[in-house]
């Protein structure tokens, strides 16, 4: 039998484990369950990879995609014509470093841009911002960093694959200098450069010479990581 749990929307979310196998199965169920929740508004069902025979039944019923990650995607049915669905976006999440020291710069170039750049990638999911430009930069550079500060954002409408994509830029201190670069199938080069020669770079995208000359110039704009009680189990507050 399936089971349930209530959610803050006034609907309800089916647990993946306790779906049936076959189809006749499956939407038997599902019409019980909706003939019995006349109070309810909206009815989830977060359907993991290995179940995926599943969605075509789904949303044939009236079954409507709500959002996804590479293991499961969940789908949401209204109960009720006048039902509020929280909405959600598919963003991409990256954070890149500025680091100097005695004014040099530690940059990379990849094999997808021909100019230096800053070092940094995407955040994982359940990744802290803190957690993951650390993990970019050994990875990209093989220099271990300690987290200063967020100091820009970047919005981008059209990222990769038509989403919108968010750019943190942060500030790091050097914790070691020598340079071996862990992620070789991305990372072609990885140094450090003057700053100045960074700057003056004609291949440099103006981007990441404006970011570097608002660490530089700009410093009490920085924010730092605040110690805030949250409602969620971790986050990161910055101000």
């Amino acid at each position: 039998m399936i089971k349930t749990v209530s959610d803050r929307y006034e609907g309800i979310i089916i647990d993946p484990s306790s779906l049936p196998h076959t189809k006749d199965e499956l939407l038997s169920e599902i019409k019980h369950l909706i003939d019995s929740s006349q109070h309810k508004k909206l009815l989830w069902i977060n359907v993991p990879i290995e179940k995926s025979e599943s969605v075509p039944w789904l949303t044939a019923i009236g079954f409507e995609f709500h959002h996804c990650d590479e293991h499961s995607l969940m789908l949401v049915k209204k109960l009720v014509s006048n039902a509020f669905i929280p909405t959600t976006k598919n963003y991409i999440v990256g954070v890149g470093a500025v680091i100097i020291s005695n004014n040099q710069l530690l940059v990379i170039k990849d094999r997808y841009y021909s100019g230096y750049k800053l070092p940094g990638g995407h955040i994982d999911k359940n990744e802290l911002i803190k957690d993951a430009i650390k993990r970019e930069v050994f990875e990209e550079t093989g220099v271990h960093i300690e987290f200063e500060s967020i100091m820009n954002l970047g919005h981008f409408q059209n990222g990769q694959f038509g989403e919108s994509n968010l750019y943190i830029v942060c500030t790091a201190k050097a914790l070691s200098k020598e340079i071996h670069i862990n992620d070789s199938s991305e990372i072609t080069e990885a140094i450090w450069m003057d700053v100045n020669d960074f700057l003056n770079n004609t291949d440099v995208n103006a981007y990441n010479k404006s970011v570097v000359n608002a660490a530089i110039n700009n410093s009490q704009l920085k924010l730092t990581e605040q110690q805030v009680k949250l409602k969620v189990t971790t986050g990161e507050v910055f101000y």
